[in-house]
């Protein structure tokens, strides 16, 4: 298993004797993190019998960005993907029916996933969503599991608030997530400024922050509708009471005259029939 990481300068030479070492120093502009998350992988790795190296010898090709890559030998032969039926069930609830609905849309503008029994819901039916996150597994992750709920959502991905601006100029959205610390070497917008720049330039979706600290008051003041503390709900019903509650915010801001106006989703509550 290779981790490849082309857009980052790559690794001092006077850190490469502490990488899996804990407590080291972020490299990303905005210092991050405690400094423990080799150390935990290595960890994790180690409990399961393998090992992880970096990659001396890697290069991206990228002038200026040699990156990294690291190494992971589970020492176990791999699983096929195709073997493994992706499954809707509550891993809590030995009752839960067998269904399973995924669908997306990339950042390259591809549908994606499988689709089986559509499952009783009160969002509506169809939606334009983007998700603005650095870390792919969570943008993947998000993708999934709200199409299993409404599997006709076109949902739309993007790494940066710079992306996400970009997208919002030549897409309509109904609703915008926006992740408060997107890590690069490179400044990068922080959620909340991306926020200001999308409703400064009238876009009149409903945007959610995104953060695992408490800054809904931060995104409020920027202009968004709703703040959602990160991690996303694992279960279901957690994630669709979750999404009902950020959509019913456009509501709680128009009663209020708040200056964004919202047109994408101003008869969304007449969309909200269970699907049969």
């Amino acid at each position: 298993m290779l981790l490849h990481l082309p857009g980052l300068a790559g690794i001092p030479k006077e850190k490469l004797g502490h990488l899996f070492t804990k407590y080291q120093q972020s490299l990303d502009s905005l210092g991050q993190g405690t400094g423990i998350g080799l150390y935990l992988c290595k960890s994790l790795i180690d409990l399961f019998g393998g090992e992880i190296v970096l990659d001396a010898n890697f290069c991206s090709g990228v002038e200026g960005c040699v990156g990294s890559r690291f190494v992971i030998n589970l020492k176990t032969p791999p699983i096929s993907v195709d073997a493994v039926e992706p499954s809707d069930e509550d891993p809590t609830d030995v009752h839960s029916p067998s269904s399973s609905v995924s669908k997306g849309v990339g950042s390259n503008g591809e549908k994606s996933g499988t689709k089986a029994t559509t499952p009783e819901t009160t969002l509506p039916r169809k939606l334009s969503v983007l998700l603005v996150d650095d870390d792919a597994i969570v943008r993947k992750l998000f993708i999934r599991s709200v199409g299993r709920i409404v599997p006709d959502w076109e949902l739309q991905e993007a790494a940066n608030g710079e992306t996400a601006i970009l997208l919002a100029e030549s897409n309509k959205y109904d609703l915008i997530f926006v992740d408060q610390y997107m890590a690069s070497v490179d400044k990068q917008l922080l959620g909340t400024e991306t926020v200001r720049a999308l409703r400064a330039n009238g876009v009149e979706s409903i945007i959610c922050g995104l953060s695992a600290n408490d800054l809904e008051q931060q995104f409020k003041d920027a202009g968004a509708d709703a703040f959602i503390m990160k991690p996303f709900p694992c279960q279901k019903a957690a994630l669709e009471r979750e999404l009902e509650r950020v959509l019913s915010s456009a509501e709680e801001v128009a009663e209020k005259d708040e200056p964004f106006v919202r047109v994408g989703l101003q008869s969304w509550s007449a969309q909200a029939e269970p699907h049969v």
